[in-house]
């Protein structure tokens, strides 16, 4: 908030946004380290832009869970937190499962069978696809699932979320079994949203999002013993 006196200097939203997008993708792909400090003068100089937008967009991302801000210290990548993760998980199943019940009562079939056609061409791209490209895929199937209900608020919800858990999803999809399941399921589900077996939708998608604490931490060590693999002597 301006003090008295100030002139409020209104800051470009496309900028903004093109500050956020990138420190967003950072943050994701923890092109920062858990904790570390992000400098706000080094991120405006690299952008070609001033501190203003820069502090806007990380005030964003603390808002999406992505960005911490330490009052006389400055904004810190968020740390990782099996418990947060788990959280997350749980919270999206929630999503997930309520959005494909509400899908078997409304979903458009057309929609349904191009959900399923384009799954289908990705899943045969599988062995000559990136694991960039598998998680991309990976996500957009659940998004796209989740429209079927045609709650946009729910979808939002559910972006914020896949932002704050894609890591590990990397690590569960360069598991071949994992892929193969992975595949498996997602066909099952949509056959059932086919069907209008909301029951049983629901049930194959909780099952799909189903994730032990045990399996979460050890996804985080993983994650950790590669981030910092560069320290490593």
């Amino acid at each position: 908030m301006a003090k008295a006196g100030e002139r409020t200097v209104a800051v470009p939203e496309n900028t903004v946004d093109r500050a956020y997008q990138h420190i967003r993708e950072r943050t994701v792909r923890f092109g920062y380290r858990p904790g570390e400090r992000i400098n706000e003068v080094e991120l405006a100089a690299f952008l070609g832009m001033s501190r203003a937008p820069v502090r806007e967009a990380l005030n964003r991302l603390i808002a999406d869970g992505l960005v911490v801000m330490e009052p006389g210290r400055g904004f810190f990548c968020r740390r990782l937190s099996a418990t947060e993760i788990a959280e997350l998980y749980a919270v999206r199943a929630d999503l997930e499962v309520s959005a494909v019940r509400r899908a078997c009562a409304v979903a458009d079939p057309d929609a349904v069978d191009a959900i399923a056609a384009d799954w289908r061409a990705s899943a045969e791209r599988q062995a000559d696809s990136t694991l960039d490209e598998l998680v991309n895929a990976d996500e957009t199937f659940h998004i796209r699932l989740a429209g079927l209900a045609g709650n946009a608020e729910r979808l939002r919800y559910l972006a914020n979320i896949n932002a704050r858990i894609r890591f590990v999803r990397y690590i569960n999809l360069e598991e071949p079994a994992r892929r193969d399941a992975s595949l498996g399921e997602h066909a099952l589900i949509l056959s059932a949203v086919r069907a209008r077996d909301a029951e049983a939708a629901a049930a194959l998608v909780a099952g799909h999002l189903s994730i032990r604490s045990q399996e979460i931490l050890a996804h985080i060590h993983t994650g950790l013993a590669r981030i910092y693999a560069s320290d490593v002597a």
